[in-house]
């Protein structure tokens, strides 16, 4: 599957069960020219308006809206909030601008060998700009399988960066003193609670923050860790999982975690306790839940195998 739609279509394909074909008129919209996008501010999902069933030939993207400042170039990441819509009944199911943080998406040759069309569509996009994008799903090759609805997704460009790196101790000192990250404290039973910087600006980069510095052996990235933890999003400040609530510590392989905690982890002592800072680009793409966009861990590292 593409990679976009990997993202996007688990939550816009919902839209499926929510009406047939029965509820579009019999002319609709026939370009992406006839979608209107109305945005309802910061934290609101946007008006979106366009004639059923919208029928168009084949999946294809096209900017709606241009925003402002400079364009995407390939290799950089695409931050973004989405809504979609069932394009023939006009139902709108999953979105994303109320979430605690963007999903985003790389601008990379896998986009680019996967739906060429997007790829267009989003090289070059500015911030600020709309995005429509129609997806026509492939004849069913199972006559039993229930037809899908062609899907609308509309894609709003919160912001473009290059790929996120390891910030080094000069970047992670600099913050700190500036009071630019997160606050851990603990109850009396040691459970951590966390205070984000006014502003709620997240660092760019992964930030590494050791707390207290282990002494045993170090972790590489193909090392199997034990560890408590708990995380939290940086929009909100809402947790999203803890270790510490379910009264035992994880093991896990750094090889099979999202990226900030392979990083992140790595050349860490055991027995070290940290302050992670996770961007988006090294979380999860699309989100899980609460844990979408910018997160933030505390970490104890337990073992390392």
């Amino acid at each position: 599957m593409r990679k976009l739609l990997a993202i996007l279509l688990p939550c816009a394909l919902l839209l499926t069960a929510c009406g047939g074909s029965d509820g579009g008129s019999s002319s609709g919209a026939t370009s992406l020219d006839d979608v209107k996008v109305t945005q309802a501010g910061e934290g609101k999902a946007p008006e979106v308006e366009f004639a059923t069933p919208l029928d168009l030939p084949e999946t294809t993207a096209k900017v709606i809206k241009e925003g402002e400042g400079e364009g995407a170039k390939d290799g950089q990441w695409i931050r973004y909030r989405m809504a979609g819509y069932d394009a023939t009944t006009g139902t709108r199911g999953v979105e994303t601008y109320t979430a605690a943080g963007a999903q985003t998406i790389p601008l990379d040759e896998s986009l680019k060998a996967g739906d060429p069309g997007l790829y267009s569509a989003l090289n070059g996009v500015k911030t600020g700009s709309d995005v429509a994008y129609y997806y026509k799903p492939e004849a069913a090759g199972n006559a039993s399988a229930p037809a899908q609805n062609p899907q609308l997704v509309i894609l709003t460009v919160e912001g473009i960066k290059d790929k996120a790196v390891k910030a080094d101790a000069a970047e992670v000192a600099a913050l700190d003193k500036a009071g630019k990250l997160p606050d851990i404290s603990f109850d009396s039973k040691g459970v951590p609670s966390v205070k984000i910087p006014e502003g709620n600006q997240a660092p760019g980069n992964l930030v590494v923050k050791v707390i207290e510095e282990g002494s045993g052996k170090a972790a590489t990235a193909e090392s199997t860790v034990k560890a408590r933890y708990t995380g939290w999003n940086w929009g909100k400040g809402a947790e999203f999982d803890s270790s510490f609530a379910r009264g035992e510590a994880a093991e896990f392989p750094l090889s099979g975690v999202i990226e900030g905690w392979t990083k992140g982890l790595t050349g860490l002592k055991k027995g070290s306790k940290v302050m992670l800072s996770i961007p988006a680009e090294m979380a999860y793409a699309s989100g899980q839940g609460e844990a979408v966009g910018d997160l933030i861990f505390y970490v104890e590292l337990v073992d390392v195998k």
